[in-house]
């Protein structure tokens, strides 16, 4: 059931953040014909190449390294025939890299924190505590405090 809230907050996006909606969704389904709809309209609302390239990959976490890779090629083929079409998207600044004084693990902890409302802990972290060390560093590299 939708709940006229819900309605309301969707209306509040912008039109770069419904793209991202939308990219997200097609990534995580694989769907790389609706995709490649989704990231020409992305392109179209005056989304970067390069906030794109991060929404694509940022999607890596959720849907695997094999599914990534496959709509990462699907961008670009799609900026390819752009190209050829004599449209040239605008870059965009890239991604900053953390200061060398960033302790990972720790921005990791306070972002995952930060995301769960409370630290992060269970059975889950017992049997396999490496995947705390991906999350955190998940979080770390792609959510800012």
């Amino acid at each position: 059931m939708v709940h006229a809230e819900n309605l309301h907050s969707a209306s509040a996006l912008s039109g770069k953040q419904q793209c991202i909606v939308s990219i997200a969704s097609f990534t995580a389904k694989g769907d790389t014909e609706k995709l490649k709809e989704a990231l020409a309209e992305g392109l179209r609302n005056g989304m970067t190449v390069n906030e794109i390239r991060e929404v694509l990959i940022q999607m890596y976490a959720y849907t695997g390294f094999p599914r990534n890779l496959t709509c990462l090629n699907t961008f670009i083929a799609l900026l390819d025939e752009r190209n050829a079409q004599d449209i040239h998207d605008e870059l965009g600044r890239d991604a900053a890299p953390l200061p060398d004084t960033v302790n990972i693990r720790e921005l990791g902890t306070a972002n995952q924190t930060a995301v769960l409302g409370r630290p992060a802990d269970g059975r889950v972290y017992e049997i396999a505590p490496v995947i705390d060390t991906f999350l955190k560093e998940h979080f770390s590299r792609h959510l800012q405090p």
